[in-house]
């Protein structure tokens, strides 16, 4: 499903938004999640691929249309996970992941795909959301907080060399 033009700001680029299509999309999912994975930790080598590939399926079969490739010229360049979970009793939205290859970043996107999410939860009818960060990743954690997200607390997930931030937007 095409979701059609993100409006970019007319910054020139025409960027489309897409649901993912696991079976043809698995190699480019892969290939990003590799990359934040290097960009998070240094390293990909204990990643489980293949867990992360069920995880992504179980998040289309529960809300396909959070699941999305960002293209340009009909080449990916990004990716976006959103979804809705319940959190100590409230549901929220959740980004489970805002990916832009290397070439795309520092040109203003990550705030256009923030305001995404923020319409698309609206949309839901969800009025807050929350993403977890790697405490190191300075860029993703500068973007959201001029984004209006606010720290709530670290956590300390298995196999992770850094704690991440769980942080949250009130819509």
């Amino acid at each position: 499903m095409n979701i059609g033009l993100i409006d970019f700001e007319n910054n020139g680029l025409d960027l489309y938004v897409r649901v993912v299509n696991l079976e043809n999309d698995k190699d480019t999912l892969i290939r990003f999640r590799k990359d934040t994975e290097i960009n998070n930790v240094g390293t990909s080598d204990n990643f489980d691929f293949n867990a992360y590939l069920n995880r992504v399926s179980e998040r289309v079969n529960k809300l396909p249309i959070g699941q999305l490739v960002i293209e340009k010229d009909n080449i990916p360049v990004g990716q976006m996970g959103l979804g809705i979970t319940d959190h100590e009793g409230i549901e929220i939205g959740y980004i489970d992941l805002l990916y832009l290859i290397p070439d795309y970043r520092g040109k203003g996107l990550g705030k256009v795909l923030i305001r995404y999410a923020d319409k698309f939860f609206r949309a839901m009818n969800i009025s807050e959301y929350h993403l977890r960060v790697s405490s190191n990743n300075k860029i993703a954690i500068n973007l959201y907080s001029l984004s209006g997200m606010v720290k709530i607390k670290e956590e300390y997930v298995e196999n992770e060399k850094y704690p991440v931030w769980r942080m949250r937007k009130v819509l």
